[in-house]
C-alpha cells in the first residue's frame, strides 16, 4: 500500500464496471473521513494508475478536500472541526496487475465483489454481455464464480449471445461439410471437438430450410428465413436449393445461362464473394461450373481472394477448397497457402481448377495494401518472371491432376503502351499464357471471351485514358485446358 495524489488517479469509464454512483454513500464516506475514520485503500492498475475499485472512496476524498478549501476562509473557531484531520490531497492505494487473459473491466468487477457495496445486477449484466460478445467460449460457471453470480443467472444474461454463436458455428460447420471438408478438419477450423463438429454439420438449421419453405420458395422467403435463424444469406440460398438441378439453381440465382463463348456480366452477384481487388462476377464462375463440372465434383481455387469461387460452388452444389496467400479476409473457408510452395494436397482429387491470378502490372501505389493486393503479389514481378512463375505452376499442376481434370484460367492481355519500365516487352497476351499451358502438357479445348462491362470502369479512369490517348482494356479471356 502507498500514498498517491488524488489528481494522479485515472478514471476510465470504459473499463470501470460501475455505471452509477450513490451520492448518499459518497456524502456518508466524506463525513466519516472528516471525523477521522480510515477506509480501505482504493485499487489501481499497476503502471497506469487506472482506478479498478473504490470510486465512492475516491469521490469522498475529493469532496473532503473541496470542503476543506471552503473552510479555510472561515474563522479559527469555525476551523476547529478539522483539527487533526486536515486533508493533504493524498489517498491510500494498492497497485494490482491484471492477470493475463483477463480484461481490466472484469478484474475491476471482481474487486468490487469483495466488499459490501457490490455492483448492481444491471452493471453485471452489461459486463457479461460485453465479455461474452468478445469471447463466446467463456465458461458461464467460472465467469460468474469470482463475481458471486450463479451459472443460471449468467446463462440468462448471455443466452442470446451463446445461441447466436452456436447458430454461427453450426452454419459454418454445415458450409464446410458441404464444400467437402472432413469432420476432423471442420472441428479444427472451428476449435470444437470431432463429435460436436459432426453434430453441427448434420443438424444445422440450414439442413431444414428447404423443408421449411416448401412450395413457397422465393427470394423473400429465403431472406426472411435467413434473418429469423441468424444465418448468412448465401448459405440459406444454398441450403434451400440442395435438391435442385443445375438449371433450377441458375434460375433461382437469376442467372441467364449463356450457351455461347462470350460471357458478359454487368455487375458482381451479391451472393458470391466480398469486396476484393479484382473481384470477378460470381455468374462467370457459375457458368464454368455449369458447363465443365457436375454436382459433387471437387473444385480448387488457389487464389480465391474473398471467396467468390467458394460461394459459387456452395450455391451450385460443388465441393470446393479455396486458398490464398492473403490472410486479411476473415472467412473460415479460405485457407492460407502460398502457391509458390506447391499445389495443396486436395488438388490431386479435383475435377477442375479455377484460377484467376492477379494480373500483371496491377501492383501500383493505388492498390498496395488496404483494399489492394498485398506486398509479394506476383503482379509486381517483371514480365519474364511473371510468365516463368505461371509456367512453373502450370507444369506442377499438370503433374498433380488426374487424367480428365481441367483448368479454367482467367486472364487479360497487358501492353506496355510505351512504358520504358518494362524493358523490351511490348506486352503479354493471351497466346503467351496459352503457350505455357500447352508447354505444361495441357490440351486447350476452349477460349471464352469474358469482357469487363463498361459499367465496371470508374469514370475517373475513363477520363484518364481519354486524356492520355490510351486504350483501356476491357477484354478478358477464359482458357479451358484438359489433362489427357
Amino acid at each position: 500500500m502507498q500514498e498517491v495524489a488524488i489528481q494522479d488517479v485515472v478514471f476510465d469509464p470504459k473499463v470501470y464496471p460501475r455505471k452509477k454512483w450513490n451520492t448518499s454513500t459518497i456524502d456518508r464516506y466524506a463525513d466519516a473521513l472528516m471525523a477521522g475514520a480510515e477506509f480501505p485503500p482504493i485499487v489501481l492498475q499497476s503502471e497506469t494508475n487506472v482506478l479498478l475499485d473504490g470510486k465512492h472512496r475516491l469521490e469522498a476524498h475529493k469532496k473532503r478536500v473541496e470542503a476543506y478549501a471552503k473552510w479555510q476562509a472561515r474563522s479559527d473557531e469555525e476551523k476547529k472541526p478539522w483539527e487533526g484531520s486536515i486533508p493533504d490531497g493524498m489517498i491510500s492505494a494498492q497497485y494490482h496487475t491484471v492477470p493475463k487473459g483477463m480484461t481490466v473491466k472484469y478484474y475491476a468487477a471482481t474487486q468490487s465483489s469483495q466488499h459490501g457495496d457490490r455492483l448492481s445486477n444491471a452493471d453485471l449484466k452489461v459486463l457479461a454481455e460485453e465479455e461474452f460478445e468478445a469471447d463466446s467460449k467463456l465458461d458461464p460457471t467460472e465467469w460468474g464464480k469470482a463475481l458471486g453470480v450463479s451459472k443460471s443467472t449468467v446463462y440468462y444474461w448471455v443466452s442470446h449471445i451463446l445461441e447466436r454463436e452456436r447458430a454461427d458455428r453450426a452454419s459454418k460447420a454445415w458450409r464446410l461439410a458441404q464444400l467437402g471438408w472432413t469432420v476432423r478438419e471442420v472441428g479444427e477450423a472451428l476449435g470444437i471437438g470431432k463429435s460436436t463438429a459432426q453434430d453441427l454439420s448434420e443438424n444445422s438449421s440450414l439442413g431444414k430450410i428447404g423443408q421449411t419453405l416448401g412450395e413457397s420458395w422465393n427470394d423473400k422467403g429465403v431472406a426472411e428465413t435467413a434473418t429469423r435463424l441468424n444465418l448468412p444469406l448465401t448459405d440459406a440460398y444454398a441450403a434451400a436449393m440442395v435438391d435442385m438441378s443445375d438449371e433450377e439453381r441458375m434460375k433461382r440465382l437469376d442467372i441467364n445461362i449463356k450457351p455461347y463463348d462470350v460471357w458478359t456480366f454487368s455487375d458482381c452477384h451479391d451472393l458470391m464473394g466480398n469486396k476484393h481487388p479484382g473481384r470477378i462476377p460470381g455468374q462467370l464462375v457459375a457458368h464454368v461450373l455449369y458447363f465443365y463440372t457436375k454436382q459433387g465434383d471437387l473444385v480448387i481455387d488457389p487464389m480465391v481472394g474473398s471467396g467468390t469461387t467458394l460461394d459459387a460452388c456452395l450455391l451450385m452444389g460443388r465441393k470446393c477448397r479455396g486458398y490464398d496467400i492473403d490472410d486479411r479476409h476473415e472467412r473460415v473457408d479460405v485457407e492460407q497457402h502460398d502457391l509458390g510452395e506447391g499445389w495443396p494436397e486436395p488438388t490431386s482429387k479435383s475435377q477442375l481448377v479455377f484460377w484467376d491470378p492477379p494480373y500483371y502490372s496491377k501492383m501500383d501505389s493505388e492498390n498496395i495494401g488496404g483494399d489492394g493486393y498485398i506486398e509479394g503479389s506476383i503482379s509486381k514481378l517483371s514480365p519474364d518472371e511473371y510468365l516463368d512463375w505461371l509456367g512453373s505452376r502450370f507444369g506442377a499442376l499438370h503433374s498433380t491432376l488426374k487424367a480428365g481434370a481441367r483448368i479454367a484460367f482467367l486472364m487479360s492481355d497487358w501492353d506496355s503502351q510505351g512504358d520504358a519500365n518494362h524493358g523490351n516487352h511490348d506486352g503479354i497476351f493471351i497466346w503467351d499464357y496459352a503457350k505455357r499451358l500447352q508447354d505444361a502438357g495441357f490440351k486447350l479445348t476452349r477460349q471464352i471471351q469474358c469482357p469487363l462491362s463498361t459499367q465496371q470502369i470508374h469514370p475517373d479512369i475513363v477520363n484518364k485514358f481519354r486524356a492520355s490517348r490510351r486504350l483501356a482494356r476491357l477484354e478478358r479471356y477464359l482458357i479451358i485446358g484438359e489433362k489427357k
